[in-house]
Protein backbone atom coordinates (compact mmCIF):
# COMPACT_ATOMS: atom_id res chain seq x y z
CA UNK A 1 0.00 0.00 0.00
CA UNK A 2 1.70 3.46 -0.83
CA UNK A 3 1.90 5.64 1.64
CA UNK A 4 0.53 9.46 1.50
CA UNK A 5 3.45 11.94 0.89
CA UNK A 6 4.42 13.78 3.92
CA UNK A 7 3.31 16.96 2.83
CA UNK A 8 0.07 15.75 2.33
CA UNK A 9 -0.37 14.34 5.62
CA UNK A 10 -3.05 16.38 7.77
CA UNK A 11 -2.16 19.39 10.45
CA UNK A 12 -4.37 18.55 12.79
CA UNK A 13 -2.53 19.79 15.64
CA UNK A 14 -2.06 23.17 13.51
CA UNK A 15 -5.47 23.70 13.60
CA UNK A 16 -5.57 22.67 17.17
CA UNK A 17 -7.34 26.04 18.11
CA UNK A 18 -10.35 26.51 15.62
CA UNK A 19 -11.16 22.24 15.52
CA UNK A 20 -14.26 22.47 17.74
CA UNK A 21 -15.59 25.72 15.07
CA UNK A 22 -15.54 23.10 12.10
CA UNK A 23 -15.57 19.63 13.02
CA UNK A 24 -19.18 19.50 13.17
CA UNK A 25 -19.26 15.82 11.76
CA UNK A 26 -16.40 14.29 13.88
CA UNK A 27 -18.72 15.78 16.78
CA UNK A 28 -21.54 14.29 15.47
CA UNK A 29 -19.17 10.33 15.04
CA UNK A 30 -17.87 10.92 18.14
CA UNK A 31 -21.43 10.73 19.96
CA UNK A 32 -22.83 7.72 17.72
CA UNK A 33 -19.79 5.79 19.09
CA UNK A 34 -20.55 6.41 22.41
CA UNK A 35 -24.05 4.93 22.48
CA UNK A 36 -21.54 1.53 22.49
CA UNK A 37 -19.13 2.59 24.99
CA UNK A 38 -19.70 0.65 28.30
CA UNK A 39 -20.28 2.24 31.43
CA UNK A 40 -19.24 -0.15 34.20
CA UNK A 41 -16.80 1.84 36.69
CA UNK A 42 -14.03 -0.96 37.42
CA UNK A 43 -12.12 -0.71 33.19
CA UNK A 44 -8.85 0.45 32.55
CA UNK A 45 -9.58 2.59 28.97
CA UNK A 46 -7.44 3.53 26.91
CA UNK A 47 -8.30 6.81 24.29
CA UNK A 48 -6.24 7.08 20.87
CA UNK A 49 -6.22 9.72 19.17
CA UNK A 50 -8.20 11.84 21.51
CA UNK A 51 -7.91 15.49 19.78
CA UNK A 52 -9.58 18.17 21.78
CA UNK A 53 -11.83 15.74 23.72
CA UNK A 54 -14.68 15.18 21.41
CA UNK A 55 -15.22 11.33 22.20
CA UNK A 56 -13.21 12.27 25.44
CA UNK A 57 -16.74 14.39 26.98
CA UNK A 58 -18.48 11.01 27.04
CA UNK A 59 -16.01 8.93 28.65
CA UNK A 60 -14.50 11.33 31.16
CA UNK A 61 -15.46 10.54 34.76
CA UNK A 62 -16.93 6.98 33.58
CA UNK A 63 -14.19 4.84 34.19
CA UNK A 64 -11.71 3.43 37.30
CA UNK A 65 -8.70 5.00 34.96
CA UNK A 66 -8.89 7.05 31.21
CA UNK A 67 -6.07 7.36 29.73
CA UNK A 68 -6.37 10.17 26.43
CA UNK A 69 -3.72 10.31 24.01
CA UNK A 70 -2.82 11.88 20.79
CA UNK A 71 0.40 12.42 18.58
CA UNK A 72 0.06 16.62 18.69
CA UNK A 73 0.81 17.90 22.23
CA UNK A 74 -0.89 20.83 21.31
CA UNK A 75 -4.22 18.70 20.96
CA UNK A 76 -2.70 16.51 24.19
CA UNK A 77 -2.83 20.21 26.05
CA UNK A 78 -5.87 21.61 25.04
CA UNK A 79 -7.75 17.78 25.87
CA UNK A 80 -6.20 17.66 29.52
CA UNK A 81 -7.43 21.46 30.03
CA UNK A 82 -11.23 20.33 29.88
CA UNK A 83 -10.99 17.00 31.46
CA UNK A 84 -8.21 17.40 33.80
CA UNK A 85 -9.35 14.10 35.67
CA UNK A 86 -8.28 11.72 33.01
CA UNK A 87 -4.59 10.99 32.50
CA UNK A 88 -3.00 12.88 29.18
CA UNK A 89 -0.14 11.60 27.43
CA UNK A 90 1.39 11.83 23.67
CA UNK A 91 1.42 8.77 21.70
CA UNK A 92 1.85 7.47 18.87
CA UNK A 93 -1.46 5.49 17.92
CA UNK A 94 -0.01 3.79 14.43
CA UNK A 95 3.49 2.34 16.24
CA UNK A 96 4.12 -1.01 18.53
CA UNK A 97 3.02 0.14 22.17
CA UNK A 98 4.69 -0.49 24.93
CA UNK A 99 1.82 -1.07 26.97
CA UNK A 100 0.65 -4.92 25.86
CA UNK A 101 -2.38 -6.38 28.08
CA UNK A 102 -3.02 -3.08 30.15
CA UNK A 103 -6.44 -2.24 28.86
CA UNK A 104 -9.94 -3.60 29.39
CA UNK A 105 -11.23 -1.35 26.50
CA UNK A 106 -9.30 0.74 23.71
CA UNK A 107 -11.32 3.32 22.09
CA UNK A 108 -10.75 5.74 19.28
CA UNK A 109 -13.21 8.10 17.27
CA UNK A 110 -12.54 9.49 13.44
CA UNK A 111 -9.02 7.91 13.79
CA UNK A 112 -8.58 5.05 12.19
CA UNK A 113 -9.56 5.90 8.50
CA UNK A 114 -6.36 7.42 8.45
CA UNK A 115 -4.06 4.58 9.12
CA UNK A 116 -1.83 3.83 6.40
CA UNK A 117 -1.39 0.09 7.57
CA UNK A 118 -4.41 -0.57 9.34
CA UNK A 119 -3.05 -4.61 9.45
CA UNK A 120 -0.61 -3.84 11.58
CA UNK A 121 -1.95 -1.20 13.14
CA UNK A 122 -5.02 -3.48 14.57
CA UNK A 123 -2.22 -5.93 15.59
CA UNK A 124 -0.95 -3.03 17.32
CA UNK A 125 -4.77 -2.30 19.40
CA UNK A 126 -4.93 -6.11 19.93
CA UNK A 127 -1.87 -6.55 22.00
CA UNK A 128 -2.93 -3.66 24.29
CA UNK A 129 -6.19 -6.03 25.86
CA UNK A 130 -6.33 -7.94 28.60
CA UNK A 131 -7.87 -11.14 28.24
CA UNK A 132 -11.55 -10.47 27.72
CA UNK A 133 -10.86 -6.30 26.32
CA UNK A 134 -12.24 -4.78 23.73
CA UNK A 135 -11.77 -2.16 21.01
CA UNK A 136 -14.35 0.00 20.26
CA UNK A 137 -13.69 2.54 17.75
CA UNK A 138 -15.58 4.57 14.49
CA UNK A 139 -14.38 6.02 11.92
CA UNK A 140 -15.42 6.39 8.36
CA UNK A 141 -15.30 4.73 5.69
CA UNK A 142 -16.32 4.39 2.00
CA UNK A 143 -19.08 6.46 0.59
CA UNK A 144 -17.05 9.77 2.23
CA UNK A 145 -17.00 12.67 0.31
CA UNK A 146 -17.80 10.78 -3.02
CA UNK A 147 -18.64 14.46 -4.25
CA UNK A 148 -15.37 15.97 -3.08
CA UNK A 149 -13.49 13.08 -5.16
CA UNK A 150 -15.64 13.69 -8.31
CA UNK A 151 -14.57 17.37 -8.56
CA UNK A 152 -11.26 16.86 -7.39
CA UNK A 153 -10.84 14.07 -9.72
CA UNK A 154 -10.44 11.30 -6.65
CA UNK A 155 -7.14 13.37 -4.67
CA UNK A 156 -7.44 12.65 -1.02
CA UNK A 157 -5.55 12.55 1.50
CA UNK A 158 -6.19 8.87 2.44
CA UNK A 159 -7.10 5.56 0.76
CA UNK A 160 -10.83 5.11 1.74
CA UNK A 161 -12.03 1.69 2.15
CA UNK A 162 -15.70 0.05 2.31
CA UNK A 163 -16.89 -2.42 5.08
CA UNK A 164 -16.16 -5.60 3.88
CA UNK A 165 -12.27 -4.17 3.41
CA UNK A 166 -12.31 -3.45 6.66
CA UNK A 167 -14.10 -6.62 8.06
CA UNK A 168 -11.58 -8.34 6.38
CA UNK A 169 -8.62 -5.94 7.98
CA UNK A 170 -9.95 -6.93 11.58
CA UNK A 171 -10.41 -10.61 10.75
CA UNK A 172 -6.92 -10.76 9.41
CA UNK A 173 -5.74 -9.22 12.67
CA UNK A 174 -6.74 -11.85 14.83
CA UNK A 175 -10.01 -9.95 15.65
CA UNK A 176 -13.69 -11.20 15.82
CA UNK A 177 -16.29 -9.02 15.07
CA UNK A 178 -18.88 -8.63 17.72
CA UNK A 179 -20.96 -6.16 16.39
CA UNK A 180 -20.55 -3.57 13.18
CA UNK A 181 -22.69 -0.76 11.67
CA UNK A 182 -22.85 1.98 9.34
CA UNK A 183 -24.69 5.10 8.80
CA UNK A 184 -24.78 8.01 5.10
CA UNK A 185 -25.36 11.05 6.88
CA UNK A 186 -25.72 14.19 4.12
CA UNK A 187 -24.56 17.59 5.92
CA UNK A 188 -25.58 20.83 4.27
CA UNK A 189 -23.55 24.15 3.63
CA UNK A 190 -24.45 27.47 2.34
CA UNK A 191 -21.70 26.92 -0.27
CA UNK A 192 -18.71 25.20 -1.46
CA UNK A 193 -16.53 27.65 -0.07
CA UNK A 194 -18.26 26.98 3.51
CA UNK A 195 -17.70 23.38 3.27
CA UNK A 196 -14.03 23.67 1.86
CA UNK A 197 -13.63 25.46 5.17
CA UNK A 198 -15.29 22.97 7.21
CA UNK A 199 -12.61 20.24 5.93
CA UNK A 200 -9.27 22.72 5.94
CA UNK A 201 -10.57 24.17 9.74
CA UNK A 202 -10.16 20.61 11.17
CA UNK A 203 -6.30 20.41 9.39
CA UNK A 204 -7.36 17.98 7.22
CA UNK A 205 -5.95 18.58 2.84
CA UNK A 206 -6.13 17.45 -0.10
CA UNK A 207 -3.20 15.24 -1.38
CA UNK A 208 -2.33 18.09 -3.94
CA UNK A 209 -2.06 22.17 -3.81
CA UNK A 210 -4.47 24.02 -5.37
CA UNK A 211 -3.45 27.39 -7.44
CA UNK A 212 -6.41 29.92 -6.96
CA UNK A 213 -7.70 29.40 -10.90
CA UNK A 214 -8.51 25.61 -9.68
CA UNK A 215 -9.88 26.59 -6.12
CA UNK A 216 -12.26 28.96 -8.51
CA UNK A 217 -13.58 26.12 -10.14
CA UNK A 218 -13.33 23.72 -7.90
CA UNK A 219 -16.46 25.74 -5.98
CA UNK A 220 -17.88 26.16 -9.05
CA UNK A 221 -18.06 22.86 -10.32
CA UNK A 222 -19.44 21.57 -7.23
CA UNK A 223 -21.92 24.36 -6.50
CA UNK A 224 -23.43 23.19 -10.11
CA UNK A 225 -23.30 19.42 -9.47
CA UNK A 226 -24.11 18.82 -5.63
CA UNK A 227 -26.91 21.55 -4.52
CA UNK A 228 -30.50 20.64 -3.39
CA UNK A 229 -33.01 22.24 -2.09
CA UNK A 230 -31.31 22.48 1.39
CA UNK A 231 -28.00 23.46 -0.39
CA UNK A 232 -24.91 22.72 -1.12
CA UNK A 233 -24.04 19.09 0.24
CA UNK A 234 -21.34 16.47 1.47
CA UNK A 235 -21.80 12.91 2.30
CA UNK A 236 -20.20 11.48 4.79
CA UNK A 237 -20.68 7.63 6.03
CA UNK A 238 -19.92 6.86 9.93
CA UNK A 239 -18.79 3.36 10.56
CA UNK A 240 -18.55 1.62 14.40
CA UNK A 241 -17.59 -1.69 15.34
CA UNK A 242 -16.97 -3.47 18.81
CA UNK A 243 -14.05 -6.16 18.26
CA UNK A 244 -12.02 -9.22 20.95
CA UNK A 245 -9.50 -11.41 20.57
CA UNK A 246 -10.58 -14.54 18.27
CA UNK A 247 -11.03 -17.06 20.99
Amino acid sequence: MNHTPASSLPAFGNKAGSYDAHAVVQKHAAEWLAQWIPSASEIDCLELGAGTGLLTCHLADKFKHLECTDCEPTMVALCKNKFPSATHRVRDAWAVQPDRGQWDLVTASSLLQWAHEPNRVMRHWQNLLKPHGRIIVGFFIQPSLPEMLEVTGGASPLIWRDSSTWQSIFTSAGLEIVRMESDTRRYHYTSALSFWKSIHGTGATISRRMMPSQMMRFFREYELQFRDAQGIYATWTFCRVELQTCA
